[in-house]
């Protein structure tokens, strides 16, 4: 606990403190436009993470709430504590009173004058439980870009609405995903407390040009542009399946696509434990391939997931068949059941696929994206998850890997890898149950 009485000796006259920070003159125009909802897309070397931390440092001084709490949020929990834990002691350092905790990246700010304190989290995205419960004055959510996309919706968002408090979307962009999506958001309600800036390498002045022009030489064009001159229609960059998702968009085959009660409904599954379980909902019809429906669950059991198949929408649904991958045949040690039998006992029969090579089945994938039809509402998070998908960077040798890389994209993508070898295109998939023969007495010779 924080020792007021032992603070309070140190403050009986009025202290000037510096946090030292002085603001480049980019920087200081941007402190000064911040509304309640903010999006920056910004150039590598920029200075976002020491505008994060010092506008957070500000709120919190001058927000005269009992105990105002904040979070810097990274992709991860690692980044956060690479990033932003030095930078923040370093700011902090000469605030009287202030304590860290190491373990959990917590910065305290005691404010005698108030007899209250300051809160500073440290978080990473890929742990959103951490992040559940707390009500937030402000965030910074730093490389958006590499969130999974619900963490904004599902979880800050309503950290922020008891408190009204403020949050800035701050990072460079891969591809159009959900950064994207969030500066067209900032875009089109400019006049209803959103703010967005871009600030590309070429304009700010704050890397000089000759280093830019080396940077240039040393880099691909995608790389150059999405990285230097935030960039949102540059490929991302290591995608497996981004031509191939834009060519879907650009062919219109993302859209409205309905279920057909006269075809029957297969389902391709990525299994999750302590992670997330994606299904893939699809219709044949000759050689197209109809994707009506994704779903992604976390935290729940199969009876839970086998209950949802038959919730609103989906209950209408006449399923076929549901493709597992091959660890649903393993045995749990607890049970001594496979999850293959625990879904028979639950009245599903599923399918177990073998163990594929995980090149053939991003290949196979491939070559189905050409074939499918998304429904662009019910299936947003798996087409966000396809266009996603990367290979993994190796930063010390600076080369892609063969293997992907393991994010909140890999579930939805990994399903789909199933759905591509378990499909075959062509195959008779109506619905026997339909009738074929239309029954009436209308007589046609008859006045």
């Amino acid at each position: 606990m924080l020792d007021i009485g032992r603070i309070k000796k140190y403050l009986k006259q009025p202290t000037r403190v510096s946090t030292n920070y002085t603001p480049r003159p980019l920087q200081e125009i941007m402190h000064a436009r911040l509304k309640r909802f903010n999006v920056i897309v910004c150039h590598r070397r920029f200075g976002k993470t020491v505008f994060s931390v010092n506008e957070l440092l500000d709120q919190g001084l001058r927000n005269q709430r009992k105990y105002p709490i904040y979070a810097y949020i990274a992709p991860t929990y690692g980044q956060a504590e690479r990033i932003a834990w030095a930078m923040l002691k370093a700011h902090t350092k000469d605030l009287p009173g202030c304590e860290y905790n190491e373990a959990k990246l917590r910065c305290v700010i005691p404010r005698p004058h108030l007899g209250d304190h300051i809160t500073i989290y440290l978080l990473g995205a890929e742990n959103p439980d951490s992040i559940r419960g707390m009500g937030l004055d402000g965030v910074i959510l730093d490389e958006f870009a590499q969130f999974d996309p619900t963490v904004w919706g599902q979880v800050v968002r309503p950290a922020l609405a008891d408190k009204q408090g403020f949050a800035i979307f701050i990072g460079t962009p891969k591809g159009q995903n959900h950064f994207y999506d969030i500066y067209q958001t900032g875009i089109k309600n400019k006049d209803q407390g959103w703010f967005t800036a871009v600030y590309k390498a070429s304009q700010t002045g704050v890397l000089p040009q000759e280093e830019l022009d080396a940077l240039r030489n040393e880099m691909s064009e995608e790389e150059y542009e999405q990285e230097m001159e935030c960039s949102f229609q540059a490929a991302l960059i290591g995608a497996y399946w981004g031509k191939e998702m834009a060519r879907a968009e650009a062919d219109k085959r993302i859209g409205k696509v309905p279920h057909d009660p006269a075809l029957l409904v297969d389902t391709a599954w990525d299994l999750g434990i302590s992670d997330s379980t994606a299904v893939w909902f699809t219709q044949q019809y000759r050689q197209e391939i109809r994707v009506i429906d994704y779903m992604e669950v976390s935290g729940i059991g199969l009876p839970e997931i086998t209950k949802k198949l038959k919730e609103g929408h989906r209950n209408l649904y006449n399923y076929r068949d549901f493709h597992w991958p091959h660890d649903g045949a393993a045995r749990d040690l607890s049970t001594g059941k496979s999850r293959e039998e625990s879904m028979r006992d639950l009245g599903v029969r599923v399918r177990i696929a073998p163990k594929h090579d995980v090149a053939d089945s991003i290949h196979a994938a491939r070559l189905l994206i050409s074939k499918c039809h998304f429904d662009a509402e019910k299936c947003d998070r798996g087409i966000a998850a396809l266009k996603n998908y990367q290979r993994k960077y190796d930063a010390k040798l600076k080369i892609f890997q063969d293997k992907p890389l393991h994010d909140w994209s890999s579930h939805g993508a990994d399903a789909f890898r199933l759905l591509a070898m378990a499909l075959k295109p062509g195959e008779d998939r109506q619905n026997r149950q339909m009738p074929t023969k239309c029954l009436s007495d209308y007589d046609v010779f008859k006045r």
